[in-house]
């Protein structure tokens, strides 16, 4: 079977390699093209560590790595490498219709960074034939201003501003009010919504160094060897050096604070947070719920006695109906943000998405009836619907209300 593997690799990579060569000779621009090469040490590498020996796990990984090679021949979209995080994750996956998603997630990864590769080279040589031409001068010595000439203005590059954004972050871990991340979710979340959670915390560092006044962010309850972590990581390859600006503990939040100190964000307890505490230490939990909507925070909480709070969402927006009141970590860490900064509820409450509330909806709903006649026609028939069952529910309420005054069995 790897035999045959190998010589349709080959083939595939002699007809792609004849198409470049063509190209190459007509002077076209070359495009980033998929490469079919033989990958058999490759897979056989990868075989030896994620199998260590073992006949069926090696046999279903064999199973898997003829599946995608098909889906690369048909045509369909498969990434050309995967990487032994890949091939265990697809272990992992039940269902053809999940190993599916995960691979079209993988192609569309690879073909944006392709496309931002190719995006890359034409600026270059873009600017490259922009250096070789001449601009005209009214006298000879007149100086030319621009990207590749004079400037009146100094240069501040990424990493001088990524320096100081880092400064005012380490002056937050000395100075700074302390907020909580509890981490402890994790065995609570799939494998996509722990990726989003990493995204969310990485958004969370991000927004929070560049404010005037950041917090102290210290991650607790934070599995090293979890799914969490190891995205986390990616995002942020730095994240492990010792000078890098987040405090992240294995251990509790009890641990590390004084209990009555504690003050845990949660949407489902029943008291509001009026004011704000700058001596308080507000723990925000690190989760996604699109699958498990248990009130697992307010559990937590509860089990740990300290105390709660939520925030006052109805008092200052007009929820729009069906949409849930939680919010994400990277919308809950800048609205604290901003409350302790301005004292404003209105202010602070700018960040949570247009989408969930009232104001949007009824714009939405206005646009669609004012481009779409039939829309139009179809609410007002819905409506005059409504109108008239509620009329008829009415008259068989108050009938049914006169039959049991009158009827001498109930007297």
């Amino acid at each position: 079977m790897q035999c045959i593997k190998s010589i349709l690799s080959n083939m595939r990579y002699m007809h792609v390699s004849s198409i470049i060569q063509q190209r190459v000779n007509k002077k076209q621009c070359i495009m980033p093209i998929r490469s079919y090469v033989s990958q058999d040490d490759n897979e056989s590498g990868v075989i030896e560590e994620l199998c260590k020996g073992d006949q069926d796990l090696e046999k279903k990984l064999k199973i898997l790595m003829l599946e995608v090679e098909v889906m690369r021949q048909d045509g369909r979209q498969a990434p050309s490498n995967l990487q032994k995080r890949h091939w265990e994750h697809l272990l992992s996956l039940s269902s053809r219709n999940q190993r599916s998603n995960y691979l079209l997630y993988l192609w569309k990864t690879e073909k944006s960074k392709e496309n931002e590769k190719a995006k890359k080279e034409a600026r270059r040589l873009e600017l490259e034939a922009t250096k070789n031409e001449e601009i005209p001068k009214e006298y000879p010595d007149d100086l030319l201003y621009g990207i590749t000439h004079q400037s009146l203005f100094l240069r501040i590059r990424d990493q001088s501003i990524n320096n100081f954004d880092n400064y005012r972050a380490l002056k937050a871990m000395m100075f700074g009010q302390s907020v909580v991340i509890d981490c402890s979710y994790e065995q609570h979340m799939v494998w996509r919504e722990n990726l989003n959670a990493a995204k969310q915390m990485t958004f969370v560092f991000g927004d929070n160094r560049i404010h005037k006044n950041p917090f102290n962010i210290h991650m607790c309850n934070v599995n090293l060897e979890g799914e969490f972590m190891k995205q986390l990581r990616k995002n942020i390859p730095s994240l492990d050096e010792p000078w890098f600006p987040l405090n992240i503990h294995t251990k509790s939040y009890l641990d590390i604070f004084p209990k009555e100190k504690l003050i845990y964000l949660t949407p489902h307890c029943r008291e509001e947070l009026t004011n704000f505490d700058h001596d308080a230490v507000y723990i925000i939990g690190c989760m996604v719920d699109k699958i498990n909507n248990e009130p697992l925070s307010l559990a937590k909480a509860k089990r740990d006695g300290i105390k709660m709070a939520k925030l006052p969402l109805d008092r200052y927006l007009e929820w729009a109906p069906g949409s849930k009141k939680n919010l994400n970590i990277n919308h809950m860490v800048p609205i604290l943000l901003d409350l302790k900064l301005t004292g404003d509820w209105e202010f602070a409450l700018q960040h949570i998405p247009r989408r969930k509330l009232m104001e949007t909806k009824i714009m939405a709903m206005q646009k669609k009836l004012k481009n779409s006649p039939l829309a139009q026609e179809q609410v007002f028939k819905n409506l005059q619907f409504n109108r008239q069952s509620n009329a008829r529910s009415f008259r068989e309420k108050r009938f049914k209300t006169k039959q049991t005054l009158y009827d001498d069995e109930n007297v």
